[in-house]
């Protein structure tokens, strides 16, 4: 599979680089989400619903190097349900929502726990259950009948919520049937741009630990020249190497359809996130106490790579179960 980026990809990269830089540095605060910086994440055409599944992920990589803090992936993951201008959080709830109709209006009933995206969200995209099946609806935010409760999370970029609805007015966006196909899509969408993020903030981490170990000198030597140092760079790197090429191949098997999407998902799902961590804490290290210090933007990649570690355990789950390792 060649992943060879085309020039439109390479300047989609570069635009978003230049301008994360630019707006977000490393340096930058990152402890609250930023909902200021939507409109230019829209101009940006982060969300644009006609950019296609590998310019996304490509977008979620430089996403996941800087950290951006605008609330983009809750409502990436919605797009292939709903696209919309505002902040917007998926509240996947099946079975423990439920939607009832009445005279015409939908109302939804339950709640879901874990919510990321629903403290900034100008609306949800609830998937309910009916009597029909699965089903999806917007609800706008605030709204009588609906309650969010936002908790404390590992990543305060991306804090869990809960989510509980009594008797909430909604609309719905896909009905049954074709609810269950478009759910499944939009999860497995939501994955594939995580494995990419994941790779963008194992890449940044890597970046940090090179750069302090080309500038630490100890014995009159920059400790980076040491065997010790440099082979857990070295192995930092195969890790961020062989994770980007297994996120570009989910990429492209979602955007082609592919038949071993599935498969391709499920690798990309199981090592993206542990080569985000394993690589993060091997920074941490590398880089010694200054490595967990609160002004050092180091301890946020670790974060985000635990935070997305446990978000996406139940897609990696699927290649062990695959290779028969899950009894």
């Amino acid at each position: 599979m060649d992943f060879t980026l085309t020039d439109d990809q390479v300047s989609l990269v570069t635009a978003a680089r230049d301008y994360l830089t630019r707006a977000h540095p490393a340096t930058a605060d990152r402890s609250t989400v930023d909902t200021q910086s939507w409109p230019e994440l829209l101009r940006q055409g982060w969300l644009d619903p006609g950019l296609g599944v590998v310019e996304r992920a490509l977008l979620a990589e430089e996403g996941g190097r800087a950290l951006h803090p605008a609330p983009w992936w809750p409502a990436a993951a919605a797009l292939p349900l709903h696209a919309a201008d505002g902040p917007v959080a998926l509240v996947d709830a099946v079975p423990a929502c439920r939607a009832v109709v009445t005279d015409g209006r939908w109302s939804l009933y339950g709640a879901a726990a874990g919510v990321t995206g629903a403290d900034t969200a100008a609306e949800l995209v609830v998937a309910a259950r009916t009597p029909a099946g699965p089903a999806v609806f917007a609800v706008p935010v605030p709204a009588d009948g609906v309650a969010v409760v936002t908790g404390t999370g590992i990543d305060p970029l991306r804090p869990p919520c809960d989510v509980a609805f009594a008797g909430a007015a909604a609309r719905p966006l896909v009905t049954p049937p074709d609810a269950a196909a478009a759910l499944t899509a939009a999860r497995r969408h939501a994955a594939v741009l995580l494995c990419c993020e994941a790779v963008g903030v194992a890449d940044a981490a890597l970046r940090l630990a090179v750069e302090h170990a080309g500038d630490r000198v100890q014995f009159d030597r920059p400790i980076g020249s040491f065997q010790a140092v440099a082979h857990q760079l070295a192995e930092a790197y195969a890790d961020v190497e062989l994770a980007r090429s297994l996120a570009y191949r989910a990429a492209c098997a979602l955007a082609a359809s592919s038949a071993d999407l599935a498969d391709a998902l499920a690798c990309a799902a199981h090592a993206c996130p542990r080569a985000a961590v394993s690589v993060a804490e091997t920074a941490v290290q590398v880089c010694g106490g200054m490595g967990v210090t609160w002004e050092f933007p180091l301890h946020r990649r670790l974060r985000r790579a635990l935070w997305t570690e446990a978000t996406l355990a139940g897609e990696a789950a699927g290649v062990l179960d695959a290779a028969g390792l899950l009894r």
